[in-house]
């Protein structure tokens, strides 16, 4: 049997085996590669064309398809795009200000840039669903958020049958904080979760409606994957408690969000949560996750046997390479060895697509990039 890239994928997710693990880079936004590693790795493969910029407040790279083709990457990303004729601009270079109203400022004087939440339209004073109304929100029907995606489908499906990731634009929690503040967001949940609660909802409303006009436009025949989630959990352990505050408060509404997604789809769900996500399994599995992203192995509870040993049956894991330490500062011989461990333990009876423990950093040497995709290659033998 020869398999197609989309069939290798949902045979994974499907806990099934395929010819080989099925390989993600760049289908996610949590699955790429940020701006210098590619220019490095570009030069490493000796490959010459302009950097294509997925994100710049992320500074991600938008893989070209003769990187993808040299690595046999089997998923291709179906995206938003830039939200036109909004409040979102650049003030300056480290500057911007998105259609939410909230204030990004870029750090300096490091190779590894990051922006950060400075401001936003709900900061200090009390949240109310008044004031919540009179905010300006940003229009889900906006046409600037589906332009292109009707021809950026067309090329994908010309080209080959690839596994096609509709990533959802915006989130829910993620939303919410930037444009709360952090403290006073944990802060409602305690002492004023009907506003909290209204927000979230807002913020769902604008999740699946801006979704569903991207189904619209890419087919929902050709919506393979659903990608979507936000962390709820740190190194150490969780950000809210998984049978009190999540069950309660947010996941009502990662139910909505997935479960009317995957039904305007038919496609598989998967939800992505840095950090140790294992007491929020359960969850995901419940409102209806068919895998995870990234799987952050070096967290708390999330040692590869025990996730595969608990969980593999019912949820397919997606990511896994150890980003924080083997990726960027161990040999390429170890980076290959910890990718073939992984394949051999999250791999059995399917349930793994390969990727990095979310994007990869400045800090990982294109040798070990290649030792990481090539590893499949040596462990099919």
């Amino acid at each position: 049997m020869s398999w197609t890239p989309k069939e290798r994928v949902l045979a994974a997710i499907n806990h099934e085996e395929p010819d080989r693990v099925p390989i993600d880079l760049g289908g996610t936004f949590a699955s790429s590669i940020v701006l210098d590693a590619y220019d490095r790795l570009k030069q490493h493969l000796g490959l010459e064309h302009e950097t294509q910029v997925m994100s710049k407040l992320n500074q991600l790279a938008l893989p070209d398809e003769s990187v993808l083709q040299r690595f046999g990457v089997d998923t291709r990303p179906i995206m938003a795009g830039q939200y036109e004729d909004g409040p979102n601009h650049w003030v300056d270079d480290l500057t911007y200000i998105d259609e939410f109203g909230v204030t990004l400022k870029g750090t300096t004087g490091t190779n590894d840039k990051h922006f950060l939440y400075k401001h936003g339209p709900f900061w200090g004073g009390k949240l109310t669903p008044e004031r919540i109304d009179a905010f300006d929100w940003p229009d889900p029907d906006n046409p600037g958020l589906v332009r292109g995606i009707k021809e950026q489908v067309a090329a994908y499906k010309a080209a080959g049958d690839y596994c096609l990731v509709l990533n959802v634009p915006a989130q829910v929690i993620h939303r919410a904080y930037p444009m709360r503040g952090m403290q006073d967001f944990l802060k409602d949940f305690y002492k004023n979760p009907e506003a909290n609660c209204y927000l979230m909802d807002k913020l769902a409303d604008y999740c699946i409606r801006a979704s569903q006009n991207m189904i619209r436009e890419a087919g929902a025949e050709n919506v393979d994957i659903v990608f979507f989630g936000e962390d709820l959990g740190t190194q150490d352990g969780c950000m809210f408690d998984p049978e009190g505050l999540y069950a309660r408060y947010i996941k009502p509404r990662h139910e909505r969000i997935v479960q009317t997604l995957k039904a305007d789809t038919g496609a598989k769900s998967v939800f992505h949560c840095c950090g140790s996500a294992y007491h929020f399994i359960p969850h995901l599995l419940d409102i209806g996750v068919d895998s995870l992203n990234p799987v952050q192995v070096t967290a708390k509870n999330m040692e590869p046997d025990r996730l595969k040993d608990e969980f593999g049956d019912r949820l397919a894991f997606w990511g896994g390479i150890n980003s924080q330490e083997t990726l960027p500062y161990h040999s390429a011989a170890e980076v290959e060895a910890e990718t073939k461990r992984c394949i051999d333990i999250f791999g059995k009876q399917g349930g793994y697509i390969l990727n990095a423990v979310h994007n990869i950093q400045f800090e990982v040497p294109p040798e070990n990039i290649v030792a990481m995709f090539e590893a499949i290659d040596e462990f099919n033998g």
